[in-house]
């Protein structure tokens, strides 16, 4: 959008010390973005006033003519093809590097004739349609003035983003502009009704009653019109149509340039109808197959969902867009219809983008115009006629037609949290002062603020504090505001002690102890426990089961995994499954949140399960294996013990369960199936079970001092290797104990084998161990390692009855 310097100073008037460089700069840094700032002559840059002296016929073609024209410091050749071309004439002359809009001027050969220049037509100039034949000027031009200095042009266009706009609607006319630049500038803003002549708005005599009726009020919330007499469509004064100029409008006849300078000047979009074709107005949807041929000449389909304005017969005009041209005024008419009307913005941009179709005043309906501004456009409009036309006078009264009036917008800012969103303090006059120079109503509060919108703003710019902010701090200036980093105390997020031990857990069992992790659904059936031996009757049942196989919410991991073996048995002949998951005991556990605040949700606890089959494999015994290597890799000197069970699993047999122990800490359990059990799976291998709580394990992970580097022993250990046999019923775990704490020098002990045979005895395993001595401050001699293994022997089988194995 371009702006007039000119038309801005009609409104605000600037300080001779501000320049508009500077005023573009503080309208960017307060309300928006300024692309270009121009000298208004610089369009004319190179364009020159000339006199013709010679004509010639284009000896190479008909339709040309050769000319010397006299611009000042230079006759030229010049091939023109106007046909009202003659000598003495004073034209418009642009000469090699001026540019006319995309158009730049070159040396070039016509017809094998060399042509210095273009004596321009008024289209060319961008001072209107006419393009019939060359501009021709007055006796005041003189030869080699600047054409801008024969304008006259002073003005400077300052060219905004339209961008910036696309939120205020109050700045899509040149009043609004000057509205903000009296506010950050702090200089008194006109009235606009310092402009409007009431007594071109009233009228004398006898009125006629325009025909108006509108059909659908909220796509029309307010429409006006009135009728003028004596009316003579002419050129506009030179006034008017250099203002439009300047802004890059081209002036077509002084009712039509009228309507688009109240248009340029409020930001309220007018039309002007021919009231010998207009007998009356309804405001409606189009029909449905309609047409009508818009101004431009071409023809438009539209449909019902489009607002048009119409007779009783057919449409006038695409409400908001463009009218028609069997309503248009002309050189005839002498009788007008003004309208100023107010339409919904989404049925114009609908409108627009359908009928591909977008003008100056479909861009401004489109933001959400205030329907304030349709009877000052209309007074305004009316008082130029005036001006313009002093024989003209209303005919009709003024029809207001509108829908009722919206709730003005009142919003409560709270100081604290302005000042607090600001990072600054800035004094309560100040901001009062400031809102109010933007034409906000303040009622001061104490802390807060009581805040009327105006209507202007009111539409969909300003609905909340958020918004005000925004007003104040462009006001006050972002660049008073010190930029700062905000003030974060950053700290590390909480770790997940849990998740990350089961993580560690699954990596431990997936990557190091060749274990596959399965999901199973956290469901059951009472078929599948019953296979099992396990009373069904102490499970949740579910309200809507999804199948009638997941009916039971479970209460372990070990049916599901028993059925992943069946699934898989056929394809491996050895297996080892693992599962973290949660089960649920009918005891309460958490209390729901939102609606059903108050119940309480079934108490959950994660655990890790273990199935392993195959065939010819001690699977107590590898399950021990696997639970000793995770405790290892994961707890500093662990000390499991694997204890007879007392728990009762319907599935397996006491004899055949080991609980797992680590100091006061019960973890779970390792347990054979029973084979009647695994013939109701259907299940061909045995079958060894493994559960433990993962609560209970991380309660003893926490207990137990977590792993840290140990700077290695600087002298050798000396290792042994020592068998013995025992009772059947002694465990490992015991002997090891014992031998771990009968001497400083044994600094560890591990089992590396366990054997059961006939050559043994009847009850009888033997059990062989590797020992570590050490001494931190020198090397242990073979002597003093045979001493104390002798007495460690010794106590060994009056302990446990062991005997050395050879």
């Amino acid at each position: 959008m371009y702006l007039s310097l000119a038309w801005i100073k009609d409104f605000v008037s600037l300080p001779k010390t501000m320049s508009p460089k500077e005023l573009g700069l503080k309208l960017t840094m307060h309300t928006v973005e300024i692309d270009s700032i121009k000298s208004e002559a610089e369009r004319f840059n190179n364009v020159v006033v000339g006199k013709v002296l010679q004509v010639e016929k284009h000896p190479n073609a008909d339709r040309l003519k050769v000319t010397t024209v006299d611009v000042g410091k230079e006759k030229l050749n010049i091939v023109c093809g106007a046909a009202n071309v003659e000598v003495g004439q004073l034209v418009v002359v642009s000469l090699i590097g001026a540019k006319l809009g995309s158009l730049e001027i070159k040396e070039t050969e016509i017809r094998g004739i060399s042509s210095y220049g273009m004596i321009c037509a008024e289209d060319e100039l961008g001072l209107g349609d006419n393009h019939d034949g060359i501009m021709v000027l007055d006796k005041k031009a003189k030869v080699g003035q600047l054409f801008s200095d024969y304008l006259k042009l002073d003005d400077t266009i300052i060219e905004v983003d339209n961008k910036s706009l696309s939120n205020r609607p109050d700045l899509w006319g040149v009043y609004g502009l000057a509205r903000e630049i009296s506010a950050f500038s702090n200089l008194k803003l006109k009235p606009y009704s310092d402009f409007i002549n009431e007594k071109a708005c009233q009228a004398s005599g006898k009125l006629e009653k325009l025909d108006v009726k509108v059909e659908d009020k909220e796509l029309c919330p307010r429409y006006m019109a009135v009728k003028l007499k004596g009316i003579k469509v002419a050129e506009s004064p030179l006034w008017l149509q250099k203002r439009l100029s300047a802004i890059g409008s081209r002036s077509i006849n002084n009712i039509v340039d009228i309507t688009n300078y109240v248009m340029f000047e409020l930001g309220q979009p007018l039309h002007a109808f021919d009231a010998s074709i207009v007998k009356s107005i309804v405001v409606r949807k189009a029909n449905k197959n309609e047409r009508i041929n818009t101004l431009d000449a071409k023809e438009r389909f539209l449909n019902p969902e489009m607002l048009v304005i119409a007779d009783k017969n057919k449409a006038l005009a695409v409400a908001g867009i463009m009218g028609g041209e069997n309503s248009g005024i002309n050189s005839d008419t002498s009788e007008i219809i003004i309208e100023a009307a107010n339409f919904d913005p989404v049925s114009v941009r609908k409108t627009s983008q359908v009928l591909g179709l977008r003008t100056d005043a479909s861009m401004r309906f489109e933001k959400s115009l205030d329907p304030k501004n349709c009877e000052l456009a209309l007074k305004r409009c009316l008082t130029l006629i005036k001006k313009v036309l002093p024989k003209a006078e209303l005919a009709s009264e003024i029809v207001d037609i509108r829908a009722k009036e919206a709730e003005p917008i009142i919003i409560s800012l709270d100081l604290d949290w302005l000042n607090n969103r600001l990072g600054i303090i800035i004094g309560k006059k100040e901001l009062i002062s400031i809102l109010e120079s933007l034409e906000f109503l303040v009622e001061d509060g104490d802390q807060h603020l009581r805040i009327t919108v105006p209507s202007f703003r009111a539409t969909k710019d300003i609905n909340g504090p958020e918004d005000i902010l925004e007003e104040i701090v462009r006001m006050y200036g972002y660049n008073n505001i010190n930029p700062l980093m905000p003030s974060v105390q950053l700290a590390a997020p909480k770790i997940n002690e849990p998740r990350l031990l089961e993580r560690q857990i699954k990596n431990i069992l997936a990557l190091e102890l060749a274990c596959t992790e399965t999901k199973n659904y956290s469901f059951v059936s009472s078929e599948q426990l019953n296979k099992l031996n396990i009373d069904s009757s102490n499970h949740i049942k579910l309200l809507n089961p999804i199948s009638s196989q997941h009916t039971l919410l479970r209460k372990s991991l070990i049916p599901n995994l028993l059925n992943n073996i069946k699934l898989n048995q056929a394809k491996y002949s050895k297996l080892a499954l693992f599962e973290i998951g949660s089960i649920f005991l009918d005891v309460p556990g958490e209390e729901k949140s939102g609606p059903n605040k108050g119940e309480t949700l079934p108490y959950q606890e994660k655990k890790l399960a273990i199935v392993l089959s195959a065939d010819k494999t001690d699977l107590l015994v590898w399950g021990k294996s696997l639970i000793l290597a995770l405790a290892k890799r994961l707890l500093f000197e662990p000390e499991l013990k694997f204890e007879s069970c007392n728990q009762e699993l319907g599935f397996a047999s006491k004899t055949e369960t080991v609980s797992i122990l680590c100091q006061d800490y019960d973890l779970g359990y390792i347990a054979s199936l029973f084979q009647d059990v695994q013939n109701n799976l259907n299940i061909k291998r045995p079958v060894a079970v493994l559960e433990i709580s993962l609560k209970t394990f991380f309660d003893l992970y926490l207990s137990i001092k977590s792993k840290k580097y140990q700077e290695p022993a600087r002298y050798p250990a000396v290792t042994r290797d020592l068998s013995f046999v025992v009772p059947e019923k002694i465990l490992y775990n015991d002997i090891k104990q014992e031998i771990l704490g009968f001497s400083e020098l044994i600094k560890s002990v591990e089992l590396f084998d366990i054997y059961q045979g006939r050559n043994l005895g009847e009850a009888k395993k033997s059990l062989a161990f590797h020992l570590n001595y050490q001494l931190s401050d020198r090397t242990l001699v073979s002597e003093e390692v045979d001493q104390v293994e002798a007495k460690l022997i010794s106590y060994l089988e009056k302990k446990f009855e062991a005997q050395i194995r050879n």
